[in-house]
Formats: C-alpha cells, sequence, structure tokens
C-alpha cells in the first residue's frame, strides 16, 4: 500500500531557513573521476571550496581518505588557513571500517572532537550490531559527532513495508544519540511525488531530527527531488560544486544558491558567495579532469553569453540581466547590422543603404566561414586527445589480477 500525506501536512516554498548544506563535491567527486587525484590538489579545491562560504564537507570513504581528513584539520587548528566553523565528515562504509579505523585511532585526542563519522551500509551486519559496536570504538577514541546515511532503492516508490524498513533503522540511529539522517536516493530513481510523500512522512514522525536528501540525478531529477525534500520539510539539502557525483551527479551548489536567492530561502550561519562559487565549480572541473561545461547552468563558460542577433528573445522581453553578446551567422539578420549601426552612431543615409549593408553582410558571413572552418579543425584535434585521455590509463579488476600475478612465484617464471 502507498504511503499518503500526513494529515494537515503544508508544504513550504520560499521564506524558510535550513538548518545546512553539505557538500559531497569531494567524496563523490573523487569516486567519479577515472583518475586518482592526489591530497594536494583536493585540499586547493577545498580551500576554494570553503571561500564559497560552503562550511560542511563530506570526505570520502577511501583508504587513504582519512589522511586528507587529517590535512583538513591541520589546516583548520595548525596553519589557521581553513576557517574555525569548517566541518569534516567522513563517510565510513561498514563493510570496511576496521582499517579506517586503526588510522582514526592515531588522530590527536583534540582533533577527534571534531572529526563527523557518517555511517553508510548500516543495515551490513545488523544481526551481529555492527553498527552499534563500531558507534561504540569511535567514541572510545573521541569521536563525538555521528551521521548515517540511508541507501536506498526507490525504483518501487514508496510503499508502507519500504516506509518501515527506513524508519527501523532510524530507530537504530536514534537509540545510539545520532541527530542527523541522510536519506539516499542510491540509484537516482525516486520520482518528486514519491520524495514529497517521503519527506513529509519522516519529518511528521521524527519532529526533533535533521534530515537531508541525497539525491542522485541519474533521471535528471536531482535537484527536483532535493528541493521537494525541503518544501516538505528536510531542514538540510546536500550538493556539490558543479553537479559533481557518481553517474549522473548531484544537484549543483551554484543552481542551488541562485534558487536560494529567489526564492529567500536561507540557511543558518552560512553567506554564500556568488563569484566564489563559480570558480569553485570550474577548479571542480580542473582538479578532475573533465572537459569544461560550457553550457552548465549558472557556472558554464558561455552562460552569460548571448546572441547579438534580433532573435535574442530574453533582450526582445526586456529582462534585465547580464549579458555578453556573440555573433554567428544565425544572428546575422539585416536589422542586427542596421541596430548596431544605429547605436554606433552612423547616418541613417548609411543605414538605409542597401548595397552598403549587404557588402556587410557578405563580408561578415565569409569571415565567419574562414572562422569556422579553423575552428573545425581545432576542435577535433582537442576532441580526439580528450578522447585518448579518457579512454587510456584508466585501472579496472583485471589490473588487480595482473598486480596479483607479480606476485606469485608461478606467474613470474
Amino acid at each position: 500500500m502507498q504511503l499518503s500525506y500526513p494529515k494537515g501536512h503544508r508544504p513550504r516554498y520560499k521564506n524558510f531557513q535550513l538548518d545546512g548544506l553539505l557538500d559531497e563535491t569531494l567524496r563523490e567527486g573523487a569516486e567519479r573521476c577515472l583518475f586518482s587525484v592526489n591530497n594536494v590538489r583536493k585540499l586547493q579545491l577545498i580551500g576554494e571550496i570553503l571561500d564559497s562560504g560552503v562550511r560542511d564537507i563530506i570526505l570520502g570513504s577511501g583508504p587513504k581518505d582519512p589522511q586528507l581528513l587529517l590535512e583538513c584539520l591541520k589546516h583548520k587548528y595548525d596553519l589557521e588557513t581553513f576557517p574555525k566553523d569548517s566541518k569534516f565528515a567522513f563517510i565510513l562504509l561498514l563493510n570496511s571500517w576496521e582499517p579506517i579505523y586503526e588510522q582514526f585511532k592515531k588522530f590527536p585526542k583534540q582533533y577527534l572532537k571534531d572529526v563527523i563519522i557518517s555511517f553508510g551500509m548500516v543495515e551490513y551486519g545488523e544481526d551481529e550490531q555492527l553498527l552499534e559496536r563500531v558507534t561504540e570504538k569511535f567514541s572510545q577514541i573521541g569521536v563525538e559527532t555521528f551521521r548515517v546515511s540511508l541507501i536506498n532503492s526507490f525504483s518501487e516508490g514508496i510503499d508502507e513495508e519500504k516506509y518501515l524498513s527506513i524508519t527501523s533503522q532510524i530507530d537504530r540511529s536514534v537509540s545510539l544519540g545520532f541527530q542527523t539522517i541522510r536519506v539516499n536516493d542510491s540509484l537516482g530513481v525516486i520520482y518528486p511525488e514519491a520524495m514529497a510523500i517521503l519527506a513529509s512522512n519522516l519529518t511528521h514522525q521524527y519532529p526533533n531530527l535533521n534530515f537531508c536528501l541525497h539525491a542522485h540525478n541519474d533521471k535528471g531529477l536531482g535537484l527536483q527531488n532535493a528541493l521537494i525534500s525541503i518544501y516538505h520539510g528536510f531542514n538540510m539539502i546536500e550538493g556539490a560544486f558543479a553537479g559533481y557525483g557518481n553517474r549522473s551527479g548531484l544537484p549543483s551548489i551554484e543552481l542551488l544558491n541562485l534558487i536560494f536567492k529567489e526564492k529567500n530561502i536561507t540557511i543558518k550561519n552560512i553567506d554564500l558567495k556568488e563569484e566564489r562559487i563559480n570558480h569553485a565549480a570550474v577548479l571542480t572541473e580542473d582538479v578532475f579532469m573533465t572537459i569544461p561545461n560550457i553550457y552548465r547552468p549558472v557556472s558554464g563558460i558561455l552562460v552569460k553569453k548571448e546572441n547579438l542577433g534580433v532573435a535574442n528573445i530574453p533582450d526582445y522581453l526586456g529582462v534585465d540581466r547580464k549579458t555578453d553578446y556573440f555573433l554567428n551567422n544565425v544572428g546575422l539578420h539585416i536589422n542586427t547590422i542596421k541596430r548596431t549601426l544605429e547605436a554606433a552612431g552612423f547616418s541613417s543615409n548609411l543605414i538605409n543603404d542597401d548595397t552598403f549593408i549587404q557588402n556587410i553582410v557578405n563580408s561578415m558571413e565569409g569571415k565567419m566561414e574562414i572562422i569556422y572552418e579553423h575552428k573545425r579543425s581545432e576542435f577535433s584535434e582537442i576532441s580526439d586527445r580528450f578522447s585518448e585521455l579518457y579512454s587510456k590509463g584508466v585501472f579496472s579488476a583485471a589490473d588487480i589480477i595482473e598486480t596479483a600475478k607479480n606476485f606469485l612465484p608461478e606467474y613470474t617464471k
């Protein structure tokens, strides 16, 4: 049986405050990247993200990511290059917690108080109370703050059985003192109407907990689902710069910031800076070595460039915005030429001289054709190089097997 809205539930669409914004750029960006990015470059990106106003950064679950977290805490406390109010969370998967725990045991005690452990795969080892035992172990070495990430497959929507499986894990987390629950749309398949019902029911049943949605974009609905979650009660939101995340990505922080400004949605104790946000998005592409998305909303290289031609609909509608104009043959109308000459102060006689205007059009078209051929050749070369970049030097399971063979006598004869 499918769930329905709680009695008396009312959504909110603007003029409210969230309690937190969680940034997943470093964690899922590194997971998605085909190549292994070193910590020097990751720390550079973290610094840029913090400069944008973001304060809660989620780091990866990899075997060397505790070292990155340690470096972040050194920058915060010893070097004082990261803000004092910055927070760093580590995603700890319960199917591989032991070697991670051994690394955290070596952290300075004053650092461990500032570490946030966010558990993933909490159903793993449930019969042996693994979550409970691992929480106790981390508490004993000095970790004070925990979160839980509930992974889900929402392919069939939200029925009562699915809802009960989620609340049973929440109840386990609450019994351990956890206050923040991250609900993962792990496959990116939930629809906004189902997300609305899930968020409204969870916040109605657990009014004192912090909830946020980890919204993957596999169906292109990540942003919509993230917004729906807060419209219907979740008090935290997650995203990533440039939308970085596994597969099709996560909601982009730069786009969330734009929407929040328009809807007067604020985030407690956070002041996001648009220019620095865009810098962080561009740097994200550079760090993870992907082709710049020139048309990405808000932070794309070309999103604020508009065709000068008379077909420019936003200008026709009188919309006031920052625009850098360019011209191609689509916009090379006679009226475009005349309008441009008139603005430059040319005489009406010249503007109304059909031969003069047509000569300009013909000359511009010829130049555009020559430029296109040059650009076409240059683009083909760049495209081929990127195809080669992404197809070579990428490791897989076969490389683990081949490496293992090098250490076995029967394969090295």
